[in-house]
């Protein structure tokens, strides 16, 4: 398995991806994902139920 370096465009840190799915990863967590979406606020996300 090939590993990349990507940096996040939000926070700005380095994460590690593998190469098949480089174009997919573009936040390093969840939490910049939400920040690129304008969703800061944890109220406005649904919780996730697990069954």
């Amino acid at each position: 398995m090939e590993y990349i370096t990507k940096t996040c465009p939000v926070c700005g840190h380095e994460f590690v991806v593998l190469e098949k799915v480089e174009k997919k990863a573009i936040y390093c967590t969840l939490e910049c994902l939400l920040a690129a979406q304008g969703k800061n606020n944890r109220e406005k996300v649904s919780p996730i139920i697990s069954a």
